[in-house]
């Protein structure tokens, strides 16, 4: 198998597609990276093959053996989940687009882009909390019919569409990584390369950022939840609780400057 057959683009641009910007020339230079990343040959040896195999046999029907999931009963939890991700997603781009405004006088930083997904979050979260005052919310579904969602799977539903935003990020500072460590032989990099900078943006010291990015927005939206119950659904806490994480966590604005220096505006 080679890593090349396997599409690795497809949900980097969500956040392009979602904000409108899809066509941009930063995406087409994203799209040109990710593109001619080379090609890796994976080998499994017969011992692997054949435990995959074994392990296939065990499991009951195809998407049994795709997932392990071992009864329909864990398909069925998962599909009516998505569901319910899939209905919120287009308002959660429709939230992002609103407030995406308020932050471009900061470039294109990964901190706009943090910034802009939990508070996309924190509309969409207190939406669902108004909907639900009065009980229950009755939906209907194309695979699932007619449902009475309680507060809980709404909001399960809902974080399961910012876990996916948050993969978005990390896939946006992945790529920025190799954009900066790509050097042309030219002295003009479109990209943001500078061709006499000798540090290796994929290295484990910015891997390790990335993933510093990664607590941060999942931190964020767990201290977001905690202030809303405390201070009584007070609105527009969840930037100031995500801007204090990253004024907290070591580094992250010397790695963010350094990695989108050329975009910032400041």
């Amino acid at each position: 198998m080679k890593t090349s057959e396997i599409s690795q683009n497809r949900n980097v641009y969500l956040f392009e597609s979602a904000t409108g910007r899809e066509n941009t020339k930063e995406s087409t230079e994203k799209r040109k990276v990710l593109e001619n990343i080379p090609g890796m040959k994976i080998t499994i040896s017969q011992e692997g093959l054949a435990a995959c195999e074994e392990a296939a046999k065990n499991r009951q029907g195809n998407v049994g053996a795709m997932t392990g999931w071992e009864g329909i009963e864990a398909y069925e939890r998962v599909t009516n989940t998505k569901e319910i991700c899939f209905e919120h997603m287009k308002e959660f781009g429709e939230a992002m687009r609103q407030v995406e405004g308020k932050y471009k006088d900061d470039g294109d930083g990964v901190d706009s882009f943090m910034k802009t997904v939990l508070e996309a979050y924190e509309i969409m979260h207190r939406k669902i909390v108004e909907q639900h005052k009065n009980g229950n919310r009755e939906v209907t579904y194309e695979i699932s019919g007619e449902r009475s969602l309680t507060l809980e799977e709404d909001l399960e539903g809902l974080d399961e569409l910012y876990d996916m935003w948050v993969n978005c990020i990390e896939g946006y500072i992945s790529v920025r990584q190799r954009m900066k460590n790509w050097r042309p032989s030219n002295a003009v990099n479109r990209s943001g390369g500078d061709p006499d900078d000798k540090k290796n943006y994929t290295s484990e010291e910015y891997n390790e950022y990335r993933r510093s990015a990664i607590d941060i927005m999942k931190l964020g939206r767990r201290d977001y939840l905690e202030l809303f119950k405390q201070m009584n659904g007070k609105e527009g806490i969840a930037t100031g609780v995500l801007v204090d994480l990253m004024n907290r966590t070591p580094g992250f604005w010397t790695k963010t400057w350094e990695l989108w220096s050329d975009k910032r505006k400041y």
